[in-house]
């Protein structure tokens, strides 16, 4: 005899077996990310960095600083370095020309004239010394470059007539300072070195026009410097 089928309801709430409820884990639904257990990489927060990835680029260096060009201070250095050089070149003129041992010699040999050895062919060094702070203050600047050859003339000039200053004092065994004769007889002293001055004099002395210009050239050149972009 079979028995009554009774119909069992089931609560609304109750899980099934085999599906998910109290005491079973949840499984996340269609479209949501699996989430790793215990065991399982976590995954990169912000501020890691993310797989497959270097690490982050250095920042670019800053562009380098570019020098202003300041003509007024080159020629004011430069004039400060011809008048130095000036002084410097009659001193040394000073210590390689023997004028004593000179002026007897013309005695002894009845001459009237006295033949001094000039250090012209320093003019090179005199223009190169001169022009190079105009190249290094003023880069780019050909004005500068030219102004600077200006002052290594006179350089020059006052050099000549200066050394010529420190040959008259030592004949005087110092009664007159070099400085004293060049400021209180400066035409006697210019007249003194251009009698004096032989052949090769000239040119050579145009070296330190030249040599003041083309060390501006070479060092500064014609362009003013840029401040250089980093891309």
């Amino acid at each position: 005899m079979s028995q009554p089928w009774q119909h069992q309801q089931q609560h609304p709430h109750q899980p099934q077996p085999g599906q998910p409820g109290y005491g079973y884990p949840q499984q996340p639904g269609y479209g949501y990310p699996q989430q790793p257990g215990y065991g399982y990489p976590q995954q990169p927060g912000y501020g890691y960095p993310q797989p497959g990835m270097g690490p982050p680029a250095p920042p670019p260096p800053p562009a380098p600083y570019a020098r202003r060009p300041q003509p007024g201070v080159a020629i004011l250095v430069s004039l400060a370095a011809a008048l130095a050089l000036a002084l410097l070149y009659g001193f040394l003129t000073g210590m390689v020309v023997d004028f004593e041992s000179l002026i007897e010699d013309a005695a002894r040999n009845g001459d009237t004239e006295i033949d001094v050895a000039q250090l012209t062919w320093l003019a090179a060094a005199v223009g190169a010394l001169i022009g190079l702070p105009a190249a290094k203050l003023a880069p780019g600047q050909p004005a500068a470059y030219w102004t600077a050859g200006a002052l290594a003339v006179v350089a020059m000039l006052l050099g000549e007539t200066f050394a010529t200053a420190v040959l008259a004092s030592e004949a005087t065994d110092g009664a007159k300072g070099a400085f004293e004769m060049f400021i209180d007889n400066f035409s006697d002293m210019w007249e003194g070195w251009t009698e004096n001055a032989h052949g090769m004099t000239w040119p050579l002395a145009a070296l330190a026009p030249a040599a003041a210009v083309l060390t501006g050239y070479l060092v500064g050149g014609t362009t003013p410097p840029q401040p250089r972009t980093w891309p």
